[in-house]
């Protein structure tokens, strides 16, 4: 494998990067590929990297990208004319149909560089009707030498034309072996911080690595014992919502682990087994306040906010968060934990 597509890909990225390698050397490549992965596995960076070795100019690229021709070197610029990444626009919560009709223009005229062209879709479930329907005739009457990457976290909801008509290939990580292997050759060794996150995302390491570059494993425990303040009344709801405005979507996050953690303590389990060992402390006392059928309100609420987020509806989101946790300071008298 050349040097530069060994570099990037990681060790879980090979194994479908030589699967595609190799029917593109016996002629047999799809002209669509649907690449199936949850987020912190690398499926975008897996995605460019077949783009960019699909498009290199090299005489043989069986193993990778060379990195050196004009094509390697357009691509590493950001401007090779017969690439085309397709995204949810800034400000957008989907892909317009008119961002489609663009591409689909780019995809049928001749190539610049006398290869192939490259279309990446980064969100398969961004697309509306409106602009799948406009993309489905590309894929039902794709032009010769035309690779379309269509990526998605998970397999449901994505449009059966699509599965039917492009190939699913899998970016994954299996084991949690693998995500701590990969760890260790970045890091030397495993932290704290990074021992905790693994248990949150045991098949996503890079989301691992960012959850403690980015200090989230910091916040997220600052975060969670403000939030068993809430519950026991030692602290203000809009106070704690005002806290955290800007970390609101983390806020979210952290508090799907917290209730399924809360669950399992009600259920009789230790600090050893919950996933948020280092908040373990904030997390007793939620469950001792608070009855099973309340905690349960809590999560189904969290994941209504989840799907706000999707929606990336900012007004409405806000005004959901605080009144989750006016409600939180509240639950504890409606749903006391009458076990405790």
């Amino acid at each position: 494998m050349s040097s530069l597509t060994e570099e990037r890909l990681a060790p879980w990225q090979k194994e479908p990067f030589e699967q595609i390698s190799r029917q593109y050397e016996q002629g047999q490549l799809p002209h669509s590929i649907l690449l199936l992965g949850e987020e912190g596995v690398g499926r975008e960076d897996f995605s460019v990297s077949v783009a960019q070795w699909m498009l290199c100019g090299a005489e043989t690229k069986h193993a990778g990208a060379c990195g050196q021709c004009k094509s390697c070197q357009l691509f590493e610029a950001g401007s090779h004319p017969d690439y085309h990444c397709l995204a949810v626009e800034e400000g957008k919560t989907q892909i317009a149909v008119a961002q489609v009709r663009e591409l689909i223009e780019h995809m049928q005229e001749s190539s610049h560089q006398a290869g192939w062209k490259i279309a990446n879709i980064t969100d398969v479930h961004a697309l509306n009707a409106s602009s799948f329907n406009a993309l489905l005739k590309t894929l039902e009457e794709p032009q010769p030498n035309t690779l379309l990457l269509l990526q998605a976290e998970q397999l449901q909801g994505v449009p059966a034309t699509i599965k039917s008509r492009a190939q699913l290939r899998k970016v994954g990580v299996a084991d949690v072996a693998v995500t701590r292997q990969w760890l260790e050759q970045r890091h030397d060794f495993i932290s704290g911080e990074m021992e905790a996150a693994i248990q949150l995302f045991p098949t996503a390491p890079y989301k691992v690595e960012s959850f403690v570059e980015d200090g989230q494993a910091f916040k997220s425990g600052e975060f969670i014992y403000d939030y068993s303040d809430i519950v026991q009344g030692k602290q203000s709801p809009m106070d704690v919502a005002e806290r955290w405005q800007s970390e609101l979507e983390n806020c979210v996050f952290w508090c799907q682990f917290l209730f399924h953690d809360v669950l399992y303590v009600q259920q009789g389990a230790g600090e050893d087994v919950v996933q948020l060992k280092g908040q373990f402390g904030a997390t007793r006392p939620i469950a001792e306040t608070i009855s099973p059928k309340g905690v349960m309100l809590l999560l189904s609420k969290i994941i209504e906010m989840q799907r706000l987020i999707k929606l990336k509806s900012p007004a409405n989101l806000m005004a959901s968060w605080q009144s989750f946790l006016i409600y939180s300071s509240q639950i504890a008298i409606k749903y006391k934990n009458i076990a405790s």
